[in-house]
């Protein structure tokens, strides 16, 4: 007999006792952390990956964490497993008739189509940008679309777990927006390839195919930078965004090259708006080979990669951190040897470390632990795995286990939460991306070259605590549209009770040590000892309620 407690519940979940909730949320970010840590290996999980799993979980007590952590940064960019999961995935297209004002049309479509642009070679999808050939918008944007529809079941599913993770970081860090154009969308799966693959390796090798994605050069306008005046977009975000940070920025105090300390002897501490210019002009001429037309009568070859156009580039002289540049160099000199200088500087060293330890520890890491994640940055600077050598120095630091004081922002709460349920993920509609975008997280869309803002601060209004409520509410709902799992489906036989499902779920959110949730059953008056339901619906329901008050917690929030 199903207990009539457990039935109202159910019926009942998407409003259940919303004001503990949000006091139980506010509550704990008011005190910057977890009212009751998790286990110390979980605090590390999820500092490493988007959230603990009992296997996570088995592995790293197995191991230890030195070992955990080797396997962790030594594994590939690629995964056979995961590349015929995601290969399995489909997205819808759905569009209307329609034409393009010269007589040209194309017929509706609705349909459902594997995502087959993650590992094109770009040349392949070039066609998308010939627009003598009718098409709705909506094909000539769609890879950039299925590298977003990708991105949630690879942070659930994928085994590289802190390259996943660190993926997402050089995805903030240099951001692009993917759907700035048709361009930037057609050239964003090798974006993001790129930046997975050198996500644990040699900042001066990511710095440098960053520098020659086709994305980023569209995006920040240097695929058409040319001498006389160069586009300084991608000059000013090289040095303010992506290595020497704003806090090396000196205009402010220094009006002229030479007064900036250093900066006589070949190597200034910070940049003025005078370098600004003279980057812009190094990197003239770093085009796309799409086919576009370039000058007397030439275009660039359609390879869809980095193009040099050599009658674009400023040759003469140039002086950048005090450094002199000669004129008339050899191709690409100029750009590469502005990358080499930025990429050794002691100023992006301490800017990149900081963010690292922002991301994955705390807000404000302490100066002394940057001190030594500089020494470990520099020291590896010619190492293949120098990333890897900083996160390990960090991961491996004392300081590390700190209690958790990061709130998960909103795309890190969904896959933390699917990672503790177990569930498959697999969302044909990339639903959950406008879902996220409700709560201010705008997956691979992000407009501005900052990329998604990363303190607590930011990700605390009442609208994103709202809608993290609506995430974990809905998350395994039909109708969210991103998993086909029955959650009765995993829940062991050995589990007869309602107490029994609430500890079940409680340890796969919060961990070995987590408290049974009292409150879970006094606030909305369910009998412990009741039966679970004999409805394989009703088992279901009770189980995405149960996950949802053990997600909207201060222990699952905080990381």
């Amino acid at each position: 007999m199903v207990n009539r407690h457990c039935v109202g519940f159910m019926i009942d979940r998407r409003t259940f006792n919303l004001s503990l909730l949000m006091a139980t949320i506010t509550s704990g970010i008011a005190g910057t952390s977890a009212a009751k840590p998790p286990p110390q290996n979980d605090i590390f999980l999820n500092r490493l990956t988007f959230g603990a799993t009992p296997t996570d979980r088995e592995s790293l007590t197995d191991l230890g964490r030195a070992a955990w952590l080797d396997d962790q940064l030594g594994r590939p960019a690629s995964d056979a497993d995961l590349d015929a999961r995601l290969s399995a995935l489909t997205l819808r297209i759905n569009y209307e008739k329609g034409d393009d004002g010269e007589g040209h049309s194309w017929p509706a479509r609705d349909e459902f189509l594997p995502l087959s642009s993650l590992n094109a070679d770009p040349a392949t999808l070039l066609p998308l940008l010939d627009w003598t050939v009718p098409m709705a918008y909506d094909e000539r944007s769609r890879p950039g679309w299925e590298v977003v529809a990708a991105s949630l079941p690879r942070a659930v599913h994928t085994p590289t777990q802190t390259r996943e993770v660190m993926t997402q970081f050089w995805h903030d860090h240099f951001n692009v927006h993917s759907q700035k154009s048709e361009y930037t969308a057609v050239f964003f799966p090798s974006y993001d390839k790129v930046l997975r693959e050198h996500a644990l390796g040699n900042f001066r090798d990511l710095l440098g195919a960053v520098a020659r994605s086709p994305a980023m050069l569209i995006y920040l306008n240097n695929d058409e930078s040319r001498a006389s005046p160069a586009n300084e977009n991608w000059g000013r975000e090289l040095l303010e965004l992506h290595t020497l940070g704003a806090g090396n920025y000196l205009s402010d105090r220094y009006s002229h090259w030479a007064d900036v300390p250093g900066a006589t002897q070949g190597a200034a501490i910070g940049y003025i708006d005078e370098d600004v210019f003279e980057v812009a002009r190094a990197f003239t001429g770093w085009s796309v080979g799409d086919g576009r037309e370039t000058g007397e009568g030439r275009n660039t070859e359609k390879t869809g990669r980095f193009q040099y156009v050599e009658r674009w580039h400023d040759p003469y002289q140039k002086r950048i951190l005090g450094r002199e540049f000669p004129p008339n160099r050899a191709a690409l000199a100029d750009g590469d040897d502005v990358l080499d200088l930025l990429a050794t500087h002691p100023g992006t060293a301490r800017f990149i470390c900081e963010k690292i330890a922002r991301r994955l520890l705390s807000d404000a890491p302490d100066p002394a632990l940057i001190d030594r994640l500089t020494q470990a940055f520099m020291t590896h600077s010619t190492a293949p795995d120098q990333i890897a050598q900083v996160i390990r120095a960090l991961a491996l630091d004392p300081a590390f286990d700190a209690p958790p004081t990061k709130l998960r922002r909103p795309f890190e709460f969904l896959a933390a939460l699917y990672r503790a349920s177990g569930v498959e993920v697999a969302a044909p509609e990339a639903g959950f991306h406008w879902q996220l975008a409700r709560a201010g997280w705008q997956q691979h869309t992000y407009p501005p070259p900052t990329g998604h803002p990363d303190r607590t601060e930011d990700w605390t209004t009442t609208t994103v605590l709202n809608r993290l409520i609506d995430l974990g509410l809905s998350a395994h709902d039909d109708w969210f549209g991103c998993t086909p799992t029955r959650l009765d489906t995993l829940v062991p036989k050995r589990v007869e009770t309602c107490a029994g499902l609430a500890a079940y779920w409680t340890t796969r959110t919060h961990g070995t040590n987590a408290d049974p949730l009292p409150e879970l059953f006094t606030s909305i008056d369910l009998d412990p000892s009741a039966p679970l339901p004999d409805s394989a619906e009703d088992r279901h329901n009770l189980s995405a309620g149960m996950l949802a008050f053990a997600a909207l917690t201060p222990q699952f929030l905080f990381r």
